[in-house]
């Protein structure tokens, strides 16, 4: 009898130690929490740590999305949390808030008072489970040349914008080499399948192989050291980031090991040759799941462990698909892709961009889709509906018929900076998708920009929409953002804003281009930027240097608006010389030309001036990634290629496009001489034999001169502009 009665009380023991130790876990992971949120806070306002009080919260009221509350008084400032980001965004809340600081791409505006002021925010609550953040084609565009200082820095941007899941695509190459080598390929045969750094995401989307190859294996095993530092700084600040997973892409060589494999042959894409093209494994091959098993195993043991994998199979690919069978297949293509992350991890979820459902809508008709998507359980899957302010797949699509999705915006395409957004759309369309009872199984909200370091106001805006539920007032929103920015908000500012809201900021473009950075042409052409109201917006703008002296945010944007007024400028010569030339007024051609030159030049020498858009900055992030002249020499072409030829030419010529000083006076405006000067001699010149001789000459020196007084100088040349169009 005793021994029956001993059963139940050894239960109760080993059941009270389990939750004692569940507990004590719980503990040890939100002190871990509490820590990286501080170690944020003292790298943003060193030496302010002490004046900031961070408390984990977890009690029943807490529970459920990220939230936080901020309460200041005595100069002291607690912010309660239930989750490291939601205490670094409450940080970020009070510092935009209460001391209209910003913490940016470009630099920072952070003057905190000796004593703090005092503020209560109420407990704000984030609507979304999820808060994703990157496009796959950021890791070209963007970071591919990154280091940790880079990362570091954008993981503490992450953090204080309240991002929890973000893409980490870095560092796959080493896992995907290990696992090409285990099923029998030699180094050369995996090495020749990967691409140049900066087509990377098109490798790994399935678009291209081979181009710019074979990567350097210096660069797989620097990115690996890299992808363990950033994933491990994620995972403190308990993120969820999203790292790869198998969509079926392998090297044609895998025939050389496995002569009885299926492997489908795909379309070439983007212009590029056949040569370049992919090679997909049958959906029905035993190998799918094998190689998706061994490649989740092999990332986790080097990489740690995760639960969320992208594995996007038909990124602008023709789908290779018979009519009689459409839907059948598209089927055992999903199962595939789901079953091979399942079985790499029993919790595994699959994670795929819902872009290629608006880019081929032809194609993906609804009951495409729905057959695509049938065999995946709906809580093992995550759509992210990456393009909402041009097409809304949650609401064409059935709200993806059950499974999980994230609202998400791309914004801009190739990472082209110019001025441009759609702030009355950002701040309206999410909330109406909150309250619209077909949203189906929305769980997050997403910005995903294909590259970034430019447009800060809208990235400002997107964030925050990540936790918002309500109708945002616009102009109320602007006045802290340029309290935040500047430090004070004009009455021109004010006036300036209102026109840039009526033109630039309400652009539905992706992805603007400047006449001069396109492929000279016999052609008109219109950039879409050319508003009658940005031209009253610019002066306004310019108008408060006075008030605004000293703040280098304000001078950033200074510069940004001057040069695109210059740029706009410039168009309307190269348009006015071509229509002098198609009227034989070669005189009239020769002046405008000459008039848009000097221009360019101005242009140049003034964004020189801004922290960000210089092609010196990113050749240098490039060359350090080589340790031989020769290796500097490879990289510095590769990131040249991708901002300018790109790679099928010329379909994809110019889509990376930048405005930089160095990219300005030495590819744009040399490239438009030569064709001025073909005009004038009534001969023709071979341009793409021009840009390819550019891209392998390696650039000896880059005009660093710049002006002492940029803001003096924008306003210079904006009365330039004016006195040229007369």
């Amino acid at each position: 009898m005793r021994k029956f009665l001993l059963l139940p009380l050894i239960a109760f023991i080993s059941l009270s130690g389990l939750e004692l130790r569940a507990q004590t876990l719980q503990a040890s992971s939100q002190k871990q929490f509490v820590s990286a949120a501080y170690g944020v806070i003292a790298r943003v306002v060193p030496g302010h740590e002490r004046s900031f009080h961070l408390r984990f919260v977890d009690g029943p009221s807490w529970r459920g999305n990220d939230a936080f509350e901020v309460n200041a008084a005595a100069g002291i400032v607690t912010v309660e949390g239930n989750s490291a980001i939601a205490l670094t965004r409450g940080f970020y809340y009070y510092l935009r808030h209460a001391v209209h600081a910003q913490f940016t791409w470009e630099g920072e505006h952070i003057d905190l008072p000796k004593i703090l002021p005092d503020y209560r925010s109420g407990k704000i609550i984030s609507p979304y489970k999820y808060r994703l953040y990157y496009n796959v084609c950021a890791f070209g565009y963007t970071t591919p040349f990154w280091g940790w200082k880079q990362w570091r820095r954008e993981i503490d941007w992450m953090a204080l914008h309240g991002i929890n899941m973000p893409l980490a695509m870095t560092g796959q190459e080493a896992i995907w080499q290990k696992i090409w080598e285990k099923l029998g390929l030699t180094r050369s045969e995996a090495t020749d399948y990967f691409t140049g750094p900066a087509f990377l995401p098109w490798n790994r989307m399935g678009n291209i192989d081979r181009y710019q190859g074979p990567l350097p294996q210096g660069y797989i095993a620097q990115s690996e050291a890299l992808q363990k530092k950033i994933l491990k700084r994620m995972r403190a600040l308990g993120m969820n980031p999203i790292v790869p997973g198998f969509s079926g892409y392998v090297p044609g060589a895998l025939k050389r090991i496995y002569p009885d494999v299926h492997l489908i042959t795909m379309k070439s894409w983007g212009g590029f040759k056949q040569e370049d093209g992919t090679c997909m494994l049958s959906p029905l091959s035993r190998h799918f799941s094998q190689i998706g098993k061994m490649f989740i195993h092999e990332y986790r043991k080097t990489y740690g462990y995760t639960h969320f994998y992208l594995a996007d199979a038909f990124n602008e690919m023709t789908v290779p698909v018979s009519e009689k069978d459409r839907y059948k297949e598209l089927s055992a293509f999903g199962k595939a892709i789901y079953s091979s992350v399942a079985a790499g991890d029993p919790k595994g979820i699959w994670v795929m961009q819902g872009w290629l459902f608006h880019n081929d809508r032809k194609f993906w008709d609804k009951p495409s889709v729905e057959a695509f998507l049938r065999d995946v359980p709906d809580n093992r899957m995550i759509i992210i509906d990456l393009a909402n302010e041009s097409f809304h797949g949650w609401k064409e699509l059935d709200g993806f018929f059950g499974k999980e999705w994230i609202y998400s915006i791309i914004h801009d395409f190739g990472g082209r900076n110019q001025m441009f957004g759609n702030l009355p759309f950002y701040a309206s369309n999410p909330i109406k998708m909150l309250s619209d009872p077909k949203h189906g199984n929305m769980v997050g909200f997403g910005i995903s920009p294909e590259g970034i370091d430019q447009n800060e106001v809208v990235y400002e805006l997107l964030t925050d929409m990540g936790w918002i539920d309500k109708p945002v007032d616009l102009d109320s929103w602007i006045a802290n953002y340029c309290r935040s920015r500047y430090g004070a908000y004009p009455e021109n500012m004010k006036l300036a804003w209102k026109y840039l809201l009526d033109s630039l900021y309400s652009n539905r473009m992706g992805g603007p281009l400047y006449f001069y950075q396109h492929i000279p042409m016999l052609q008109h052409y219109n950039s879409g930027l050319a508003y009658p109201d940005f031209d009253k917006a610019a002066g306004l703008f310019l108008s408060c240097s006075k008030e605004l002296d000293g703040s280098e945010l304000y001078r950033d944007d200074a510069i940004e608006i001057a040069a695109q007024y210059a740029s706009l400028t410039v168009d309307s010569l190269l348009n006015r010389a071509v229509s002098a030339q198609m009227d034989h007024k070669f005189g009239e051609r020769d002046r405008a030309f000459a008039e848009a030159f000097a221009l360019l030049r101005k242009i140049d020498y003034l964004l020189r001036a801004h922290p960000l858009f210089r092609l010196k900055r990113w050749v240098d992030l490039a060359r350090k990634w080589g340790s031989t002249p020769l290796q500097k020499d490879y990289y510095e072409k590769d990131a040249k290629l991708q901002i300018t030829i790109w790679g099928g030419w010329p379909a994809l010529s110019e889509y990376a496009a930048k405005e930089w000083s160095g990219l300005i006076d030495g590819y744009y405006l040399e490239r438009w001489e030569k064709f001025a000067d073909s005009l004038e001699r009534g001969t023709k010149y071979d341009i793409l034999k021009w840009e390819i001789k550019w891209n392998d000459t390696p650039i000896k020196h880059f005009n660093t001169a710049r002006p002492r007084d940029p803001v003096g100088f924008a306003k210079s040349l904006v009365a330039d502009c004016k006195e040229v169009l007369r």
